[in-house]
């Protein structure tokens, strides 16, 4: 934006009203771009809050600690080291590794 201001200024030394016209061009475009980028950031996050919205409160079950015993916590509770146990049909709750599987 400086520089088309810098190009208004030159311009308008230079050739008068008519070298105003370069730099009006640059600030136009400039103030276009800045638009269409803010209004592509607002979509997107109004879609990533709907989808966020969207994700249901879950429980599983997951094998957590050294002594291997089984307990169901919140998907929002899952921290790395847990083991998920799913069964068939389940949604995947997080980015996991398959430890075991059988006909997956």
């Amino acid at each position: 934006m400086g520089s088309a201001v810098l190009s208004c200024i030159c311009g308008a030394i230079a050739n008068g009203v008519a070298g105003l016209a370069e730099g009006a061009s640059i600030i136009t475009a400039v103030i276009l771009i800045i638009g269409i980028v803010s209004w592509a950031d607002w979509f997107k996050d109004r879609r990533f809050v709907s989808l966020q919205e969207s994700m249901q409160e879950m429980d599983v079950p997951v094998i957590r600690g050294k002594f291997g015993a089984t307990q169901t916590i919140s998907v929002w509770d899952i921290v790395v080291g847990d083991v998920i146990l799913l069964e068939a049909g389940a949604r995947v709750p997080a980015d996991c590794l398959v430890i075991e599987s059988a006909d997956l």
